[in-house]
Protein backbone atom coordinates (compact mmCIF):
# COMPACT_ATOMS: atom_id res chain seq x y z
CA UNK A 1 0.00 0.00 0.00
CA UNK A 2 1.49 3.63 -1.14
CA UNK A 3 1.55 6.19 1.56
CA UNK A 4 0.87 9.15 0.60
CA UNK A 5 1.67 12.90 2.03
CA UNK A 6 -0.79 15.54 1.35
CA UNK A 7 0.47 18.92 1.19
CA UNK A 8 -0.17 23.08 0.14
CA UNK A 9 2.34 22.79 -3.02
CA UNK A 10 4.70 25.72 -3.00
CA UNK A 11 5.08 29.14 -4.59
CA UNK A 12 7.31 28.49 -8.03
CA UNK A 13 5.81 25.02 -7.85
CA UNK A 14 3.55 26.01 -11.08
CA UNK A 15 5.48 24.68 -13.42
CA UNK A 16 5.68 21.12 -11.96
CA UNK A 17 2.43 21.15 -11.20
CA UNK A 18 0.53 22.10 -14.55
CA UNK A 19 3.46 19.43 -16.25
CA UNK A 20 2.48 16.79 -14.20
CA UNK A 21 -1.29 17.68 -15.51
CA UNK A 22 -0.42 17.72 -18.88
CA UNK A 23 1.50 14.32 -18.38
CA UNK A 24 -2.19 13.03 -16.56
CA UNK A 25 -3.75 14.44 -19.51
CA UNK A 26 -1.58 12.62 -21.99
CA UNK A 27 -1.96 9.10 -20.36
CA UNK A 28 -5.49 9.20 -21.12
CA UNK A 29 -5.96 8.13 -24.16
CA UNK A 30 -9.93 8.78 -25.40
CA UNK A 31 -11.12 10.83 -22.78
CA UNK A 32 -8.64 13.77 -22.79
CA UNK A 33 -11.78 16.11 -22.95
CA UNK A 34 -12.27 15.16 -19.02
CA UNK A 35 -9.28 16.71 -17.51
CA UNK A 36 -9.05 20.53 -18.67
CA UNK A 37 -6.06 22.86 -18.18
CA UNK A 38 -7.06 25.86 -19.32
CA UNK A 39 -3.69 28.01 -20.01
CA UNK A 40 -1.04 26.34 -18.46
CA UNK A 41 0.99 29.09 -18.62
CA UNK A 42 -1.14 31.32 -17.22
CA UNK A 43 -1.54 29.01 -14.50
CA UNK A 44 1.82 27.95 -13.63
CA UNK A 45 2.10 31.71 -13.39
CA UNK A 46 -0.78 32.11 -10.50
CA UNK A 47 0.41 28.81 -9.20
CA UNK A 48 3.84 30.59 -8.73
CA UNK A 49 2.45 34.05 -7.58
CA UNK A 50 0.06 32.29 -4.88
CA UNK A 51 -2.85 33.75 -6.94
CA UNK A 52 -4.45 29.69 -7.26
CA UNK A 53 -3.54 27.38 -4.19
CA UNK A 54 -2.24 24.09 -5.70
CA UNK A 55 -2.53 20.83 -3.46
CA UNK A 56 -0.25 17.93 -4.12
CA UNK A 57 -0.55 13.93 -2.66
CA UNK A 58 3.53 12.81 -2.94
CA UNK A 59 4.66 9.37 -2.45
CA UNK A 60 6.36 9.10 0.74
CA UNK A 61 8.46 5.69 -0.46
CA UNK A 62 9.73 7.17 -3.54
CA UNK A 63 8.87 11.11 -3.52
CA UNK A 64 6.77 11.02 -6.45
CA UNK A 65 3.86 13.10 -7.21
CA UNK A 66 0.71 10.69 -7.24
CA UNK A 67 -1.75 13.52 -7.82
CA UNK A 68 -2.77 17.47 -8.19
CA UNK A 69 -5.18 20.04 -7.12
CA UNK A 70 -5.14 23.35 -8.55
CA UNK A 71 -7.93 26.14 -6.83
CA UNK A 72 -8.73 28.99 -8.53
CA UNK A 73 -10.21 31.96 -7.12
CA UNK A 74 -12.00 33.74 -9.52
CA UNK A 75 -12.39 37.39 -8.02
CA UNK A 76 -7.83 37.69 -7.59
CA UNK A 77 -8.11 36.40 -10.73
CA UNK A 78 -11.34 38.27 -12.98
CA UNK A 79 -12.60 36.53 -15.86
CA UNK A 80 -15.37 33.79 -15.55
CA UNK A 81 -16.96 33.09 -11.74
CA UNK A 82 -19.03 29.85 -11.84
CA UNK A 83 -21.36 31.85 -8.98
CA UNK A 84 -22.94 33.11 -12.17
CA UNK A 85 -24.62 30.31 -12.66
CA UNK A 86 -26.66 30.06 -9.57
CA UNK A 87 -26.98 33.60 -9.70
CA UNK A 88 -24.77 35.23 -7.09
CA UNK A 89 -23.83 38.77 -7.83
CA UNK A 90 -21.62 41.43 -5.82
CA UNK A 91 -19.78 40.68 -2.66
CA UNK A 92 -21.42 36.78 -2.96
CA UNK A 93 -19.19 36.34 -6.05
CA UNK A 94 -15.91 37.07 -3.87
CA UNK A 95 -17.17 34.03 -1.82
CA UNK A 96 -16.44 31.29 -4.50
CA UNK A 97 -13.92 29.08 -5.21
CA UNK A 98 -13.07 27.18 -7.77
CA UNK A 99 -11.69 23.16 -7.50
CA UNK A 100 -10.52 23.69 -11.06
CA UNK A 101 -8.16 20.85 -11.98
CA UNK A 102 -7.29 17.91 -10.30
CA UNK A 103 -5.45 15.23 -11.91
CA UNK A 104 -4.19 11.69 -10.65
CA UNK A 105 -1.39 9.81 -12.00
CA UNK A 106 -2.25 6.61 -13.26
CA UNK A 107 0.07 4.02 -10.84
CA UNK A 108 -1.93 6.53 -7.56
CA UNK A 109 -5.62 5.79 -8.54
CA UNK A 110 -8.00 4.50 -6.79
CA UNK A 111 -5.99 5.62 -3.44
CA UNK A 112 -9.29 8.43 -3.41
CA UNK A 113 -6.52 11.20 -4.13
CA UNK A 114 -8.67 13.50 -5.54
CA UNK A 115 -11.13 13.23 -2.78
CA UNK A 116 -8.78 13.93 -0.30
CA UNK A 117 -7.26 16.95 -2.05
CA UNK A 118 -10.25 18.17 -2.30
CA UNK A 119 -10.93 17.61 1.68
CA UNK A 120 -7.90 19.29 2.50
CA UNK A 121 -8.27 22.58 0.05
CA UNK A 122 -11.85 22.76 1.44
CA UNK A 123 -10.94 23.01 5.11
CA UNK A 124 -8.63 25.98 4.22
CA UNK A 125 -11.06 27.47 2.55
CA UNK A 126 -13.67 27.40 4.79
CA UNK A 127 -11.45 29.36 7.12
CA UNK A 128 -10.74 31.72 4.99
CA UNK A 129 -14.31 32.52 4.52
CA UNK A 130 -15.46 30.72 0.85
CA UNK A 131 -19.09 29.76 0.95
CA UNK A 132 -19.53 28.17 -2.77
CA UNK A 133 -17.35 25.94 -3.28
CA UNK A 134 -17.64 24.91 -7.60
CA UNK A 135 -16.17 22.68 -10.33
CA UNK A 136 -16.55 21.21 -13.47
CA UNK A 137 -16.86 17.71 -14.26
CA UNK A 138 -17.27 15.91 -17.46
CA UNK A 139 -20.96 13.69 -17.02
CA UNK A 140 -18.99 10.66 -18.69
CA UNK A 141 -15.89 10.89 -15.96
CA UNK A 142 -17.99 8.20 -13.46
CA UNK A 143 -14.33 8.80 -11.59
CA UNK A 144 -14.56 12.41 -10.56
CA UNK A 145 -18.12 12.83 -11.10
CA UNK A 146 -18.53 10.28 -8.10
CA UNK A 147 -15.45 11.93 -5.97
CA UNK A 148 -17.32 15.71 -6.25
CA UNK A 149 -20.96 14.05 -5.47
CA UNK A 150 -19.26 12.19 -2.29
CA UNK A 151 -17.97 14.96 -0.62
CA UNK A 152 -21.59 17.04 -1.29
CA UNK A 153 -20.98 18.86 -4.71
CA UNK A 154 -24.27 18.75 -7.02
CA UNK A 155 -25.08 19.51 -10.21
CA UNK A 156 -26.46 23.20 -11.31
CA UNK A 157 -26.17 23.36 -14.71
CA UNK A 158 -25.01 20.75 -17.88
CA UNK A 159 -23.65 21.89 -21.03
CA UNK A 160 -20.97 22.98 -23.28
CA UNK A 161 -18.23 25.02 -22.19
CA UNK A 162 -14.57 25.54 -22.72
CA UNK A 163 -15.05 25.30 -26.79
CA UNK A 164 -17.28 22.89 -26.93
CA UNK A 165 -16.36 20.59 -24.28
CA UNK A 166 -19.70 19.00 -22.42
CA UNK A 167 -19.31 19.89 -18.84
CA UNK A 168 -21.57 19.87 -15.85
CA UNK A 169 -21.01 22.23 -12.89
CA UNK A 170 -21.18 21.32 -9.83
CA UNK A 171 -21.49 23.51 -6.10
CA UNK A 172 -21.37 22.81 -2.48
CA UNK A 173 -22.44 25.43 -0.23
CA UNK A 174 -20.27 25.60 3.02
Amino acid sequence: MKTMKLMRAERGEGLQITEFVKQVKGSMGDQTDWLFLNNSEEERRRIDEGLDPAYKAVDTETGETGGVLIVEIPHLIGGENLGDYIGLSGDELKRVAHMDTAAVAPGYRGLKLQRRLMSMAEEELALQGYRYLMCTVHPDNIYSRGNVISLGYRPVWKGEKYGGTLREVMLKEI
